[in-house]
């Protein structure tokens, strides 16, 4: 890969910098105390030397961070042998010669729904090649889009890629993994060390973003050279399915599991593999637009799925996957592409489902359960604290229900409650039909209210669309599909009715209409509901990335006072306090200046420690919020942050009597 002009000098400088700035600084703190004891005469040398002692301890840790032979963290995951997988073995070989890469030094198979690549430098020379495999890739994808995965890895490292690419690609992920481990690192033996990388890494990282997504798109080009083009936007597209379809597999299987057992995910995934979602194509389908609709920001290392599928050339092919109907007009792909053509007979499926055979099936064959079943093992701790999580998640909604049961008893219920018990009466007790009649009860007393209309149409396709007889989008309609309409036309009148409403609901429910519309082979109505939902997401995605805008709370001043002397102790601890709403969401925002000193600063800046103030403030917070009845998001501002204009001495929280 060619170095991108001035910006390509301006990165090798930076490069350049950053190991010459480790080494020099490593190998004067190495010998400090040899050259200090022979700079300085008789008594003053000897205790210079002895006072400089400790500094060799840094200079090492500076030495050894360019060239350490393995990263600073763990090589996690299991280590596979060609002994465990001679199949997957030789696949690796085959598209590392295809590619042209150098012989990998190791292969980790861990539970990511992802693969990566790591290299790094030897002390004497010569690097350490590194490759880890998720195995739900393994088990969810063909081996045709895991060998364009293998491929794409393979190709950071190969001669095609380049040297200096290589080199830039791999100093990304060091430093950011450099970093991390430094940040666990309290206490002043690491001081100089510090001082610099808090210097270089976060400039070093913004100068090398644009280079790190040119060399994601090259990869992507060499896996298409070597697996062909249809292949690699297999392996794109079939990831972001099946990573979300894993997602909610997993969510799904934690709030079922037992409460005293934690589940094997990666064992029951193995032995059946029940993806419960997407339901069908056309849900697929709404997944994949919604993925094509995030743009690549400015801070991404990775360009977005759009991107990489109009850098391949394949906006066309994508489109018409998307739009299964011989008469679907031109519909507008990633990235300002030109309306398409209608679907052709020879288009490719969409790679919604899991395949079969998977390439664990192909590569790992009768060694697939009991890996599955090491991986599940080692992280039984993360699994159990999953379940935790999912289990106080269950008993908050059976709270706020029992909670809704009572004020029932007292009351009667506003439209908004009513909608709350009857989603917990489907969830928590499977009770459709109650929740079904509570709904049409509460849209019968509030017409035209929005979450009723939402949920009652979402329970009416729950009702409709069973997993084991949901139609393909892609299939011809048969007898079953005829006693579905029915429910389905109600699901889209109720669909389309919260929909003509304002508010934040209508790009759900805009999906849910090119679904259904999908489904039915209206390929017009599902361009038409698919457009005004892809211009409303990207609307939002451009607000939700933005700069938060604030504005003046509009509080009046009891509830100020109210909140005031609910916060009094963290208004005597921070230099100030602002109350603002953000713009976008609505939501109020607590502003919080932290008191510091140049002092404090300083010591924070070697020792990697935040000032006790700032701990205090955050403890503060912790302990007060919650006794606010409003809902409020607080915010720590570190010295030196900029305040937005609208802090103020209206916006500002005061002390009782100050």
């Amino acid at each position: 890969m060619a170095r991108p002009g001035r910006s390509g000098w301006k990165l090798s400088s930076r490069l350049l910098l950053g190991d010459a700035a480790l080494a020099g600084a490593g190998l004067a703190l190495g010998t400090a105390p040899l050259w200090l004891y022979a700079a300085l005469p008789g008594a003053l040398g000897v205790a210079a030397g002895a006072l400089a002692l400790p500094l060799p301890v840094a200079g090492w840790a500076m030495l050894r961070l360019p060239f350490s032979s393995r990263p600073p963290g763990p090589e996690d995951g299991l280590l596979l042998t060609p002994a465990d997988a001679p199949a997957l073995f030789r696949e690796i070989e085959q598209v590392r010669a295809q590619v042209g890469a150098p012989a990998l030094d190791a292969v980790y198979l861990n539970s990511e729904c992802n693969a990566s690549i790591r290299q790094h430098r030897r002390l004497w020379g010569g690097t350490r090649n590194v490759l880890w495999l998720g195995l739900p890739l393994l088990e969810l994808l063909s081996t045709d889009a895991c060998r364009a995965i293998l491929a794409h890895e393979c190709a950071h490292i190969a001669g095609r890629h380049g040297r200096y690419a290589s080199r830039v690609y791999f100093a990304r992920l060091q430093w950011q993994e450099a970093a991390r481990q430094l940040a666990r690192r309290k206490g002043l033996a690491n001081a100089p060390l510090r001082l610099f990388m808090n210097w270089h890494v976060p400039r070093f990282l913004a100068a090398s973003l644009d280079f790190a997504r040119e060399c994601e798109y090259q990869a992507d080009a060499e896996s298409a050279r070597v697996c062909g083009v249809a292949c690699a936007s297999d392996a794109l597209m079939a990831t972001c399915l099946q990573g979300r379809a894993l997602h909610e597999y997993a969510s799904s299987l934690y709030a079922d599991a037992a409460a005293t057992e934690p589940p094997w995910p990666l064992v029951r995934l193995a032995e059946d593999g029940l993806l419960t979602s997407p339901r069908d194509q056309a849900e697929a389908q709404i997944w994949l637009h919604q993925a094509l609709c995030r743009p690549t920001s400015h801070d991404d290392t990775h360009p977005s799925l759009a991107d990489r599928l109009a850098a391949l050339k394949v906006p066309q092919a994508l489109d018409e996957r998307a739009t299964p109907a011989p008469d679907a007009p031109g519909m507008p792909g990633a990235r300002g592409m030109a309306p398409t053509h209608a679907l052709s007979a020879t288009s490719r499926p969409l790679p919604w489902r899991r395949a079969q055979p998977s390439a664990a099936q192909e590569w790992l064959q009768d060694r697939r359960l009991p890996l599955a079943r090491a991986l599940d093992d080692s992280r039984r701790e993360a699994a159990a604290q999953s379940l935790r999580e999912a289990q106080d998640e269950r008993r908050e909604a059976v709270a706020a229900h029992h909670d809704l049961l009572r004020k029932q008893r007292l009351r009667a219920l506003s439209a908004d409650e009513r909608a709350r018990m009857a989603w917990h009466a489907a969830m928590l007790a499977n009770d459709v039909d109650g929740a079904t009649k509570l709904l049409r009860e509460n849209l019968r007393d509030h017409p035209g209210h929005v979450p009723t209309l939402c949920e009652l149409a979402t329970l009416s396709q729950r009702q409709d669309a069973r997993p084991d007889a949901a139609p393909d989008a892609s299939a011809t309609p048969g007898p079953d599909d005829a006693r579905r309409e029915p429910a389905q036309d109600a699901a889209e009148a109720l669909w389309r009715e919260a929909a003509a409403q304002p508010g934040p609901h209508r790009l759900a429910c805009l999906r849910q209409l090119t679904a259904i519309a999908l489904r039915r082979g209206d390929a017009g109505q599902a361009l038409a509901w698919r457009t005004e939902a892809d211009q409303l997401e990207r609307r939002t995605l451009a607000e939700y990335t933005a700069a938060p805008r604030y504005e003046p709370h509009g509080l009046g001043e009891p509830e100020l006072r109210r909140l005031a002397d609910t916060l009094d102790p963290l208004l005597l601890a921070a230099t100030g306090a602002w109350l603002l709403r953000d713009a976008a969401s609505g939501h109020h925002v607590l502003l919080v200046l932290a008191r510091e000193s140049w002092v404090l600063r300083a010591v924070g800046a070697l020792t990697g420690e935040p000032s006790y103030l700032r701990r205090d403030c955050q403890a503060l917070l912790q302990r007060l919020l919650p006794r606010v009845q409003r809902n409020i998001e607080p915010l720590l501002l570190a010295a030196g942050d900029p305040l937005p204009a609208v802090c103020t001495d209206a916006t500002r929280l005061r002390r009782a009597g100050a």
